[in-house]
């Protein structure tokens, strides 16, 4: 049973109009001219005759790489993202942040009890803040509003619609392809807001795309030329065990491409690994007795009321 719909157009909306998949791949590589990366250069792991990009392994996430000169250039002090229940784009940011001396404030949807994601961001020093909300849209729209009104830097869902994130990945996928000596044939990735895959496709434009879309439905300008199918399991349901990589990886999202990927992928393919549960548990184990009230009813808007 497909879960989600998945749109038919082909065009890849962070291609600036009139550019070229290659011409994109310098208008990107340009605006990374002169940026020094802290973070140690990402980990690939030969499989077979294929690749693996160890997100679990290396220093940060994916989203990580990708934002990293986005937040070690970002003039303002505090970061303002919306937190969902489970995502690897948090953590990245909380890492970053840490990293470049940053202030960490998220919004998440109100709930009995936090996800370990969302609560696993206290170990970072992060400032979590609970809305009763039906939809992450309204989140989104109350977080941008609060950042506005402080003077901080409002990052938007999943790191989408960001040019220097963009840019982050194709500076990525260039680290890889040093490493490996190639570009890869075909890339291989669960997909969510889209942001990567669409980013890798420049990075590499001439690999094909494939991947599980695992969270939502895929609208016109966000899948490029990649060929998606639908996840037939909710998104924070995990994958079973048996079809989890033999590595560590995110049972809800990364791992639902893996089984694919080790079936049917050629020669040359590369499986992204976004990064892992690992992590999160481990920080989470450090906070868990940390008493945190994330109940709200509607209304109340305390947290958005609450300066800094």
């Amino acid at each position: 049973m497909s879960l989600f719909t998945i749109t038919s157009d082909r065009s890849n909306k962070d291609i600036p109009h009139g550019m070229s998949l290659l011409e994109a791949k310098i208008h990107y590589q340009a605006m990374s001219n002169g940026f020094v990366s802290r973070l140690s250069k990402p980990v690939v792991q030969k499989y077979g005759d294929r690749w693996i990009f160890r997100g679990d392994a290396s220093q940060s996430s994916l989203k990580g790489y990708g934002a990293e000169q986005l937040i070690a250039e970002c003039k303002e002090d505090v970061l303002v993202y919306c937190a969902p229940r489970v995502g690897m784009a948090m953590d990245a940011i909380a890492t970053l942040a840490k990293m470049y001396d940053k202030k960490c404030v998220f919004f998440c949807p109100a709930s009995g009890e936090p996800s370990k994601h969302q609560k696993a961001l206290l170990a970072y020093g992060a400032d979590l803040r609970f809305i009763k909300i039906a939809a992450m849209p309204t989140l989104n729209s109350y977080a941008k509003k609060w950042a506005e009104q402080h003077g901080a830097k409002y990052l938007p869902f999943g790191l989408a619609k960001t040019p220097l994130v963009t840019a982050g990945i194709v500076r990525l996928g260039m680290y890889i392809a040093e490493q490996i000596d190639e570009e890869p044939t075909e890339i291989w990735m669960s997909v969510s807001t889209g942001t990567a895959i669409r980013a890798l496709q420049i990075a590499w434009p001439e690999a094909l795309c494939k991947g599980i879309v695992v969270a939502r439905n895929m609208h016109d300008g966000e899948i490029g030329h990649a060929t998606l199918w639908s996840a037939s399991q909710p998104f924070l349901k995990d994958v079973s065990l048996s079809k989890r990589p033999p590595f560590p990886s995110t049972a809800n999202y990364d791992a639902k491409c893996w089984e694919d990927f080790d079936n049917f992928a050629a020669k040359g393919s590369i499986f992204i690994n976004v990064g892992t549960d690992d992590k999160v548990n481990e920080f989470y184990d450090q906070v868990k007795d940390i008493p945190l009230d994330s109940q709200r009813v509607w209304h109340d808007m305390r947290d958005l009321e609450r300066g800094l």
